[in-house]
């Protein structure tokens, strides 16, 4: 019996009861053997179900678990991306309370987030900028746009205001009703800045544009856009109307001067401006009255909005070409009155020295002529007199051709040491009447063959040397030439010339280079001279690329030093050797025969001497028609050659002579004889086809050594 039923039989039934009531009873158990059954198996169900929810929730834990992480991960990358925005997110309700912001807040802004929220975004807005900003905001909540950008100052946690640009859109809630804005703040006060400058310089190159009382044009394919006043006024325009939409060619004569089509030149000068990015002419523009006029264009290509357009100024060359043609003009002039000097003085040049050279030639005859002791003192002042005029002469010759720029400077071979040696000669036997020492030092390691200009370098010792001579009247007077350095193919040298004799005052030494002056007046009383020999002899080392200095004491004399740097020659001997050896050898002359082509009586008196010493004959032409007709008559070894003659001069003469057919007419020497210093002289010699020349008062051993040198 169940368990159950049998407790409770036993509780209310006695034995006899349960007997009565055994079918009952079995039908009851088999009822509580069914129940137990149903028991049993819905426990097992249970059991079952059970475990099956439990292994579900827990995969359901877990799965929100990684979900939730996944949310956290995500919230938190969010965040990280929204705080590492540069621009402000926020979001206000519609009363305007700050319901979210990022961490850029703080950064632009410099307020705390927390305290930030909950209060007004108005109170932040510059009050000049609240009603624009409302009136936004009402637009976007009445529908009218769907955002809105909005330039807004906000201020900052210092108290100054930053520029923001507002991107703001309507936010909803879950009802889908509005409840608020959101969108970002963008600082936009860099670019408000930069916004300004560029307002303030476009205004400020407006006004210069505008003001300017230079000529400013845009154009864009020839086609004038925008001008200025004063391009209105260059072209005589008054109504800016009626200029802006003219093209280049309306403004232009048809031509331009180089014969060209104005508009087919244009179009040229602007394609060439676009291409290079600018382009700089002269232009022929024509007023609006039809008056041409010269202008300096310079186009520069602006790149704007609608293209590029090219940037012109105009620079107006009316009064350049009216001053360009008044130097011009001046400088014809000066050019004129350069040659009428140089005219001037080539022609007194030859006057003075034409007489000059019958007073020195004859000199020379009467000194070689074995005169009496009572006649020789007359001749030395004779000779001296005669000397110191020339040396006037060519002092003032050869400072006009210093000042009118005509010294040429000549590179030629020469032995330096002979050089200094035939200057050391020359002034030994005047020392010595003085009772003075020349000493004479070169230093050995100068190459004994330089490269440079030996009668100018000759020109600026002598004159240094005569003045040491001059002004010193005891001890000695010394010529120093060191070698300084070597550099590629030239030596620099440095000349010093000292002396023991008067000395220049401190506050003179300035003044002694000037033109014909002295350090004292006594100076040119007590030994004469005129003034220009240091002048010419600065000029002449300038010339040569030199610097001369001085040094002075009044105690113990004067030290005149100047460097030259000479080209050093590779060649074994010189092109020219001035030397004397031969000179008194009159055997080598013997037998030469040589036309004679002057006509001063003097010249040809001295000449005539000097010739028959030598033993040279000649035959005389008194002009040079007649000198081109005896050349073809006779039988000449050389012609001397005056240069200024009647009827036919020695410019022609030689000229004539040249352009015979027999070659002897193109090879025989003709030397020039000339009182002219001038160096044009010497290339117009040339090209007339002499071979040399020799300059009057003539010196005896000049023309020997030159007759040697083209005969011999």
């Amino acid at each position: 019996m169940h368990r159950l039923l049998k407790r409770q039989v036993r509780k209310y039934l006695s034995a006899e009861d349960e007997s009565k009531f055994n079918d009952f009873l079995n039908a009851v158990e088999e009822a509580y053997e069914d129940y137990d059954k149903d028991i049993k198996q819905t426990e097992n169900i249970l059991d079952t179900c059970s475990l099956e929810l439990f292994t579900l929730n827990k995969e359901l834990r877990k799965a929100v678990d990684n979900k939730t992480q996944e949310v956290e991960a995500a919230s938190s990358r969010m965040e990280s991306i929204v705080n590492n925005i540069s621009e402000v997110i926020f979001q206000t309700n519609f009363t305007g309370e700050w319901l979210y912001l990022n961490s850029a807040w703080t950064k632009i802004t410099g307020f705390n987030i927390k305290k930030s929220i909950g209060s007004n975004a108005f109170e932040f807005v510059h009050p000049d900028d609240i009603e624009r900003c409302m009136s936004k905001l009402r637009t976007l909540i009445e529908h009218k746009i769907s955002f809105c950008f909005i330039e807004v100052r906000m201020v900052t946690i210092s108290g100054s205001y930053k520029w923001f640009e507002a991107t703001v859109r309507v936010t909803r809630g879950a009802d889908g009703k509005r409840n608020g804005f959101t969108g970002t703040l963008k600082d936009i006060t860099e670019k408000k800045r930069l916004e300004e400058e560029k307002n303030k310089t476009e205004e400020k190159f407006k006004l210069i544009f505008e003001k300017s009382s230079v000529a400013y044009l845009l154009i864009k394919e020839s086609r004038f856009i925008d001008c200025n006043k004063a391009c209105l006024d260059l072209f005589g325009v008054s109504r800016k109307e009626n200029f802006i939409g003219k093209y280049v060619k309306d403004f232009s004569p048809e031509y331009q001067p180089d014969g060209l089509l104005s508009f087919d030149k244009a179009k040229m000068y602007i394609e060439e401006g676009k291409i290079r990015g600018n382009a700089k002419f002269d232009w022929i523009h024509r007023k609006e009255n039809g008056i041409e006029f010269p202008v300096e264009v310079a186009l520069n290509k602006v790149p704007l909005m609608d293209g590029n357009v090219l940037f012109v100024v105009l620079n107006d060359l009316s009064e350049r070409k009216r001053v360009e043609q008044e130097l011009i003009i001046a400088k014809e002039k000066a050019e004129e009155a350069t040659y009428a000097k140089a005219q001037f003085l080539s022609t007194m040049s030859h006057e003075i020295r034409t007489p000059m050279n019958a007073v020195i030639g004859v000199t020379h005859l009467l000194s070689e002529d074995n005169p009496r002791e009572d006649q020789i003192q007359n001749i030395n002042i004779l000779k001296l007199s005669a000397d110191n005029l020339m040396t006037l002469i060519n002092d003032i010759l050869d400072f006009s051709k210093i000042e009118a720029g005509r010294v040429d400077i000549e590179s030629l071979d020469f032995n330096f040491r002979n050089l200094i040696q035939n200057i050391a000669s020359g002034f030994d036997m005047k020392s010595k009447e003085k009772g003075l020492d020349f000493i004479v030092d070169v230093d050995p390691k100068i190459p004994a063959y330089l490269i440079g200009d030996p009668t100018r370098i000759s020109q600026v010792l002598n004159n240094l040397c005569g003045n040491a001579v001059k002004f010193t009247d005891k001890g000695n007077v010394q010529v120093m030439v060191s070698y300084q350095e070597k550099y590629d193919d030239k030596v620099k040298l440095k000349f010093e010339i000292k002396d023991t004799g008067i000395g220049i005052p401190e506050d003179k030494q300035d003044q002694i280079f000037q033109s014909f002056s002295q350090a004292d007046s006594n100076t040119t009383r007590l030994y004469g001279g005129t003034g220009l020999g240091l002048t010419i002899s600065k000029k002449l080392i300038e010339i040569m690329g030199g610097c001369i200095n001085v040094k002075s004491d009044l105690e113990f004399g004067t030290t005149f030093s100047f460097d030259l740097c000479l080209t050093i020659s590779h060649k074994s001997k010189p092109k020219l050797d001035f030397v004397t050896e031969g000179y008194q050898n009159n055997d080598k002359m013997k037998g030469l025969h040589i036309l004679l082509a002057e006509d001063n009586q003097m010249n040809i008196l001295i000449l005539k001497q000097f010739l028959k010493k030598w033993e040279i004959t000649y035959d005389i032409a008194m002009n040079g028609q007649a000198a081109f007709e005896k050349v073809q008559a006779g039988n000449f070894d050389m012609v001397l050659m005056d240069l200024q003659m009647p009827i036919m001069d020695g410019y022609k003469a030689t000229q004539s002579i040249r352009s015979l057919p027999d070659e002897k007419y193109k090879t025989m020497p003709i030397l020039a004889i000339t009182a002219s210093a001038f160096n044009e002289i010497r290339k117009k010699v040339l090209d007339a086809g002499m071979n040399d020349f020799v300059t009057k008062p003539i010196n005896p051993e000049d023309l020997y050594l030159k007759i040697e040198k083209y005969i011999l």
